[in-house]
């Protein structure tokens, strides 16, 4: 479902440097049967199917160098597991820069009614997108990859394009305009075709502050 995602833009780019290696691996290849369960009912009834956690097990195992006990694994290889999970801490930019720093982050996509509880132990981190459900982890997974490479050294030409942005210092990034200078009526302002860079610098730092306390007071401490 996501590997085209992988196929575009930035991300693509990153692959082709060779600056970030992305393996995908299906969890079908380790199904307990012939038409590839990797699911079953829950034990004491409910809705849904559970994904199975022999099978995502024996998926993690077939990862090279992976090693359990997890925690060994974690400080010899500086690796985290997550799983996408609507329990799980809300992802931001503060762990998207957190996982850009490891040398390999495994994503368990969540799927169906959820996963064996048992899956838990094998896993560092549940990362949700937010407070809501989708039918799968897909493109929450996605979206992850897509934030953590970004943050990679070199993946931007502009290393100040990750520096400068919403999110960075725990403010929103300022208003940013380009052409046409006048459009029905609504102008760029003159501050930002005047050339005086310290007058810019002083209005941009003005109006970041000005969008984060409009748009997210939550954000400034």
């Amino acid at each position: 479902m996501i590997s085209g995602f992988f196929e575009e833009s930035i991300v693509k780019r990153a692959i082709e440097k060779k600056l970030v290696e992305i393996e995908l691996i299906n969890l079908r290849d380790f199904a307990i049967n012939k038409y590839g369960s990797v699911d079953d009912r829950p034990y004491g009834g409910g809705a849904g199917m559970i994904m199975r956690v022999d099978v995502i097990y024996r998926a993690l195992s077939s990862i090279s160098n992976f090693q359990f006990p997890i925690s060994k694994q974690i400080s010899n290889s500086k690796s985290k597991i997550i799983i996408t999970s609507p329990k799980g801490k809300q992802f931001n930019q503060k762990k998207a820069r957190e996982y850009s720093k490891l040398k390999r982050l495994i994503i368990i996509v969540g799927h169906y009614e959820g996963v064996d509880e048992r899956v838990r132990n094998y896993v560092d981190e549940e990362i949700s997108l937010g407070d809501f459900v989708m039918t799968g982890g897909e493109i929450a997974t996605a979206a992850i990859a897509d934030a953590v490479v970004r943050l990679i050294p070199n993946v931007l030409k502009k290393a100040e394009a990750t520096q400068l942005e919403s999110f960075s210092n725990n403010i929103l990034e300022y208003p940013q305009y380009t052409r046409p200078e006048n459009f029905k009526g609504k102008k760029v302002p003159k501050v930002l075709l005047s050339g005086n860079h310290k007058k810019i610098e002083e209005w941009k730092k003005k109006q970041a502050y000005k969008e984060t306390l409009k748009k997210r007071r939550d954000l400034l401490t």
